[in-house]
Formats: C-alpha cells, sequence, structure tokens
C-alpha cells in the first residue's frame, strides 16, 4: 500500500497563507479601519459643527433681546481664552445673565448699589436654554432655581463655549474694550486657543489670530 502523506501535506501547505500574506491581509484590514474612522470622525465634526452654529445663533439672539432691553451686552470678564476655568466661569456667568439671575454692572436694574441701595431681582429670561447644551441638567424643582456654578454653556465636545466682553471690576472706572460687540465663539474639536493674538481685555483680534494651528478648528458666531 502506498503513503500518501507527503502528497497532502504538500497540498495542505500549498493551501496554507505564508506570514508574508498574513501581515498583508492585517496591514489592508488596518488599513479600511483607519479610514472608516476618518470618515466616521469627519461626519461627527460636521454634524458637531453645525450644532454649534445653530447654539451660537440662539446665543447671540438672546444677546440682542438682552441688549434691547438693558442698553448693552452683558459684561462678564474673561481673563484668557486658554484656561477652562476661566472660560467655565465665563459662560455660566453669560447663561445666567441671559436667563435672567445675574446682575452686571453697568447693564441692568437692580443690582446692589451704594448710591441707590437696590437690590437684584431676577428678570425675566431672554433664552431659552432647552434650545443649548449644558455642563449639567438645568435644576428642577417646584420654584426655578439659580444654577449653579457648575451649569454653563459647553459645545458639543462638551467643552463652555468663549465669550469675552468688558470686565465689570474695570469697565465702570477705566474702560477697556475697543471692539465693536463681543467675541463668542467654539474652541472646535481640539478644544483649545491661542492667547497669542487676542487680547481679551479690550477685545481686540488680530489677523493672524485664526491661521494659527490652537485657533483653525475654532467656530465663531456667525460663520
Amino acid at each position: 500500500m502506498v503513503n500518501s502523506s507527503p502528497k497532502l501535506s504538500r497540498s495542505r501547505r500549498k493551501e496554507a497563507f505564508t506570514l508574508i500574506e498574513l501581515l498583508m491581509v492585517i496591514a489592508v484590514i488596518l488599513l479600511l479601519a483607519g479610514i472608516t474612522v476618518g470618515i466616521t470622525r469627519g461626519v461627527q465634526n460636521a454634524q458637531a459643527g453645525a450644532t454649534v452654529r445653530a447654539e451660537l445663533a440662539v446665543i447671540a439672539q438672546a444677546l440682542e433681546t438682552y441688549k434691547s432691553k438693558h442698553g448693552d451686552y452683558p459684561w462678564v470678564n474673561t481673563s484668557s481664552v486658554k484656561n477652562d476655568t476661566q472660560i467655565e466661569k465665563s459662560s455660566h456667568g453669560l447663561m445666567k445673565t441671559l436667563v435672567g439671575w445675574q446682575s452686571v454692572t453697568g447693564t441692568q436694574v437692580g443690582e446692589k448699589d451704594e448710591a441707590t441701595n437696590l437690590i437684584f431681582k431676577k428678570q425675566k429670561s431672554t433664552l431659552d436654554v432647552s434650545k443649548l447644551s449644558l455642563s449639567q441638567e438645568w435644576p428642577s424643582s417646584s420654584t426655578e432655581a439659580s444654577p449653579s456654578s457648575s451649569v454653563y454653556f459647553v459645545d458639543p465636545w462638551g467643552r463652555p463655549y468663549v465669550y469675552c466682553y468688558k470686565n465689570p471690576s474695570v469697565e465702570r472706572a477705566t474702560p477697556t474694550w475697543e471692539r465693536f460687540g463681543y467675541i463668542l465663539f467654539s474652541r472646535g474639536p481640539d478644544g483649545d486657543a491661542s492667547s497669542a493674538s487676542i487680547e481679551e481685555s479690550t477685545g481686540e483680534i488680530l489677523p493672524t489670530f485664526n491661521d494659527e494651528d490652537e485657533n483653525i478648528d475654532n467656530i465663531f458666531v456667525g460663520e
């Protein structure tokens, strides 16, 4: 009887993948996976960008309504567009002002003032917070409560929107704001912005601001 095992062994070797072939298959799979992830991320960022523009438009409309009622936009000190804590505080201050829970020096009747001894009382809101994304859920109670400092506007990437307009602690005594209007934008997918070409205390933005690597993905109101 003839032993056919060597032929079967050679046949199996011909049918099996070599190491190089396996590596090529893996490389193709990884390449396709990378392309898929890139496309998915691009679509997600495009959708997020559309959301940002819609939310900035809502805030801008509320700001115009606020100005028509109180004579100016909310004064909220933002000393750095790079500092997360500062941005969170200013975003919270803007939100609290637009919903009527915070007075701003020079822009709202009812603040505590030594000359008039007026005490601030909640004003009518100029903003529908249900149309925006927040860092936390809006406080729920039988009566609307003032939101804590941990509640503020956030973009689709979960980061606070940047708002700059005057400084309540200095503007009345020594006005420094030179820009016509406010600054309002999202720091984009990377969550970063450069302070090199912007002066937060005056509102001046140099033409080179948008060309800096940290600012390329920023989305400004009205864009």
